[in-house]
């Protein structure tokens, strides 16, 4: 307010307005710049490895994304109704771009958002468990409007492991959104959760019932600049 002080003043004085109307006027922008402090916040507070928008994706590269699709999730209120993402597909073809890009529009809108590795995920709460400190832990873990668990599959994990995490999954079931991005097809995820089948079930059942999913069929991101020049020496 104190910086616009004298800009509201003339403005006042040059337009006519009365106090209240140049007082209204002033506290907007003190609104404001509580509301993007607080977007800010929730930003840094979700802990992206890297920050970026759905505008810097390129869906012509990646034809298997809806485009339209994905813009009616940003533009819904999905985290509101408990509802999940799941983006399946090689690596490099863009889903953690898709899966922060998605949580950014979250977090901008002052929700509770965070992102975390699925392999540090585990860590953390296979710790807990042996400290006993896991339903505290678990808590935590639950309270974020939106989880994104990234690269499910790069790492197996133990039965016991697997079991920890479906009790993290089973508590935001219906409750909370989670994103999900994973380079392994569902029919083989029981040989990274343990190679517990009912386990591996249950956990699917959880993440799939209520959930838009996407399977990226499209090439590696991080190569189609070397892929071009081949493609037009081969032409």
């Amino acid at each position: 307010m104190k910086l616009h002080l004298d800009e509201i003043r003339d403005f006042v004085t040059t337009n006519g307005l009365s106090f209240t109307e140049g007082l209204l006027k002033l506290s907007s922008y003190e609104v404001d710049f509580k509301e993007q402090n607080a977007s800010r916040s929730m930003i840094k507070a979700a802990a992206f490895p890297f920050v970026k928008e759905l505008k810097d994706y390129d869906f012509e590269f990646q034809p298997s994304v809806s485009k339209d699709k994905i813009y009616s999730i940003v533009e819904s209120n999905f985290y509101d109704e408990a509802t999940n993402i799941v983006f399946v597909g090689n690596p490099g073809t863009g889903k953690t771009h898709l899966a922060i890009a998605i949580a950014y529009a979250v977090a901008i809108k002052r929700n509770c958002v965070y992102f975390i590795k699925f392999n540090k995920l585990i860590s953390i709460l296979k710790n807990a468990y042996n400290e006993g400190t896991f339903d505290r832990k678990v808590k935590q873990f639950f309270k974020y409007k939106l989880l994104i668990i990234d690269e499910v599959g790069f790492n197996e994990i133990s039965p016991l492991e697997s079991k920890l995490f479906f009790q993290l999954i089973d508590m935001r079931y219906t409750k909370r959104s989670t994103i999900f991005t994973s380079n392994i097809t569902f029919d083989k995820w029981s040989q990274i959760l343990g190679n517990d089948e009912m386990i591996t079930k249950a956990i699917l059942d959880r993440i799939l019932h209520y959930s838009y999913l996407f399977n990226i069929t499209g090439q590696s991101y991080r190569i189609k600049d070397k892929i071009k020049p081949l493609q037009t020496e081969d032409s």
